[in-house]
């Protein structure tokens, strides 16, 4: 939308603006001129919050500036309390009705409800004492105490009255928070306002004293919680040891190393001896087959010897390798048995006649020594595989326990961790907590105190009414040009042009007055007083012109839809064509709504025309045309029906004839309804040489409108154009 436009539907509409923003001033002149005259007092608190205390930290916290923002948050809703406020309104109602100099006098209306309450004074300054020491609020809830609430508010003293007038708030980028009552009386702002910082800082301690047993008694007793916790890890720990596996581990897989190889060792030995034992107990057997003598009884005693000697022998032995091979007097009894079965076997070689000691001769007593040995030694590596065995699979199990364990012991561990973390956790809170009782955090105090104003403040009304007059102006700006963006009416010629694709031969202004004449606005003497009536006719020339350079005679006036004014144009053009010495005629073809007949109060003609075989001529058409009271300027009416010029005229209807009757008037002129929803002008197209539409800048094309917009269109060079109508005069340059 055009800024120019908007600009002069500012314009148009500036008594309207400038009534409203009088008005404006006019009621908040109305408004304040009664008000009180108000005294303010200030109070000021230091909180602590960002500043470094004087007394001793037993806690460096870092320095957090949304904390900090919510803390003064927190302080500020401290103050405007229901509990603080209550406070302060008992103070106030104690004051006024024990002394003779009250803050507040009530009204003689005030008065009459007063002992309408019948409330005994005495009764009530004991209450009011008793809440205020125990720090406890008046309960609508009891009767009495509802009384009391009540004559409180009488006297405005209630928690709405002083929020009203309480002003809490921080000091921007400071530690302080500032404290503003404003009242009628001096007095009363100063002691409000030194009072709600004691009954803060009263409130305050309370709340953190309570706060701190309750905290303290619960940390408490999660200390000693946590701590058995602890305790109790700590000793199941301590039962499982404190050996580090992995070293235990690592000997034991050693020495599971060491018996490995020795009992590969002996694995070979025992290979070794059993192939040597087989040999010799083959040497022996061949002996046996070849020998033909026979034992004496004498070696048959020294065998027996010899047998009891090596049985001795060899169970001393297998007790020395099941003792771990590591007993010395074992091994030496071992020694002894060993020479002594030598020995015996020795004499045995002997009777039967044998050296042993011969070279090169091996004797049977000499190979019975070796299979002795070989299987002394079979049995003892035997033995040494079985333990070696045994050593091995307790070794590994044992590693095995150990990893078991150390996987336990982990978990354990970190079970303690865990345990001791949060044993600390809660321990440093405790801690903190008995610090904050002993030393608080906080170090709120006083250091401005009210005192009573000499001078009350400056009433504003003056900003009061520019500010009603500024926004009354803003306001009504605004809402014009709120109604003017919402409404798409068509309003300009370059609207138009943006919004139809259909040429405009002319532009017709809006006559002003309640009811516009198109005759007043061609009288002379009208002109000289009214310049809408000069711009008016001179539109109509420029759109006579047109028609007169047209070359057309016969013109059809319609619509899009009903009224846009069709009926004023037709007889301004007509008014205008006469003043030219132009003879025209006007049909009434819009049967729907015959405007036109009923303004000149012409014969309904019309429909009754019928011209008999043919014969018609000028005179027979003359009869049917009346005379106006616009000079050269004749009208043929219509009854006017519901129905459309092929159903109500018949096949020689006079239209036919236009072009007759066009050889005794130099322009005819035929109105026909509306294109939406009505077939008569597309009928009556055929009747004329062109086609004119008329628009209203009050309208807007919607989508019933396109299908007309479409037919107009679609006429092409039979169409002249379309007059823009009902513009404002000052929209007919934009």
């Amino acid at each position: 939308m055009d800024l120019i436009y908007l600009f002069k539907s500012l314009l148009r509409r500036k008594w309207l603006i400038i009534g409203s923003t009088i008005l404006a001033v006019v009621l908040a002149f109305l408004l304040t001129m009664n008000e009180k005259k108000l005294y303010r007092s200030y109070a000021q608190m230091a909180t602590g919050f960002t500043t470094a205390s004087s007394q001793v930290k037993l806690q460096d916290a870092g320095f957090n500036i949304y904390e900090i923002d919510v803390k003064f948050n927190n302080v500020v809703e401290s103050f405007r309390s229901p509990k603080v406020i209550g406070m302060i309104s008992y103070q106030l109602m104690i004051h006024d009705l024990e002394n003779p100099k009250p803050y507040r006098t009530l009204s003689s209306e005030d008065k009459e409800t007063e002992r309408g309450l019948k409330i005994d004074r005495n009764k009530m300054l004991a209450a009011l004492h008793d809440h205020y020491n125990k720090e406890k609020l008046l309960s609508s809830f009891d009767n009495e105490e509802r009384k009391y609430l009540e004559l409180i508010k009488l006297y405005k003293y209630d928690l709405e009255n002083i929020r009203k007038l309480l002003y809490v708030d921080r000091v921007q980028r400071t530690d302080f928070v500032n404290i503003e009552f404003n009242s009628g009386n001096p007095e009363l702002s100063a002691f409000v306002v030194n009072q709600i910082c004691q009954e803060f800082l009263r409130n305050h301690e309370s709340s953190r004293s309570q706060q701190n047993v309750q905290s303290i008694s619960t940390l408490k007793t999660l200390v000693d919680q946590k701590r058995a916790e602890l305790d109790s890890n700590l000793a199941i720990l301590r039962v499982r040891g404190g050996v580090d596996v992995s070293v235990e581990s690592t000997s034991k897989l050693t020495q599971v190393s060491t018996f490995e190889t020795r009992l590969a060792d002996e694995r070979n030995l025992l290979n070794m001896a059993r192939n040597s034992l087989d040999e010799i107990e083959g040497r022996l057997r061949e002996m046996e087959r070849t020998n033909t003598t026979t034992t004496t009884g004498s070696s048959s005693s020294a065998n027996l010897e010899y047998v009891r000697v090596k049985a001795q022998r060899d169970q001393v032995l297998a007790e020395y390798v099941n003792k771990g091979s590591n007993d010395p007097e074992l091994y030496a009894r071992y020694q002894k048995l060993a020479k002594e079965a030598q020995v015996k076997l020795n004499a045995i070689n002997s009777n039967s006649g044998g050296a042993i000691g011969s070279p090169g001769v091996e004797t049977k007593a000499s190979l019975l020594q070796k299979k002795s040995d070989l299987e002394v030694q079979i049995k003892s590596a035997e033995q040494n595989i079985a333990s070696y065995n045994s050593r091995i699979g307790s070794l590994n199990s044992s590693v095995n326990f150990a990893a078991q364990r150390n996987a336990d012991n982990l978990a354990m561990q970190k079970q303690v961790e865990l345990a001791q973390a949060e044993y600390e956790n809660v321990k440093s809170r405790y801690d903190a907590a008995l610090n904050n009782k002993v030393a608080p955090m906080d170090d709120f105090r006083q250091t401005l105190f009210g005192q009573p104003a000499v001078e009350p403040e400056p009433s504003k009304r003056v900003i009061i009414l520019g500010f009603a007059g500024m926004t009354m102006f803003v306001f009504c700006c605004i809402a014009i040009i709120f109604m003017e963006y919402v409404d798409v009416s068509i309003k300009t010629p370059s609207q138009y042009l943006r919004t139809m694709d259909l040429k405009m031969i002319g532009v017709i202004s809006r006559l002003g007055g309640k009811k516009p004449s198109v005759a007043e606005a061609f009288e002379a003497e009208a002109d000289k007083k009214k310049k809408t009536g000069a711009e008016f006719r001179e539109q109509l020339r420029k759109i006579r012109y047109v028609i007169e350079q047209s070359g057309h005679k016969i013109y059809l006036v319609t619509s899009a839809r009903k009224g846009e004014g069709k009926t004023t144009v037709i007889k301004a053009l007509a008014k205008s064509l006469s003043l030219s010495h132009k003879k025209v005629l006007l049909i009434d073809a819009n049967f729907p709504n015959n405007t036109l007949t009923q303004s000149f109060e012409a014969q309904p003609t019309l429909e009754d025309f019928t011209a008999q075989d043919n014969n018609v001529s000028f005179q027979k058409m003359s009869a049917s045309v009346s005379q106006t009271d616009i000079p050269n300027v004749d009208i043929i009416g219509c009854k006017g029906g519901d129905y459309t010029p092929t159903e109500v005229l018949g096949e020689n209807n006079l239209l036919r004839y236009a072009q007759l009757l066009s050889t005794g008037y130099d322009y005819i002129f035929i109105e026909g309804p509306a294109l939406n929803g009505r077939a008569d002008s597309r009928e009556l197209v055929r009747y004329a040489d062109s086609v004119i539409s008329v628009v209203s800048a009050r309208s807007s094309v919607k989508q019933t409108d396109k299908e007309s917009l479409a037919f107009l269109k679609d006429l092409k060079e039979k169409y002249t154009g379309a007059v823009l109508n009902n513009v404002e005069p000052g929209n007919i340059d934009l």
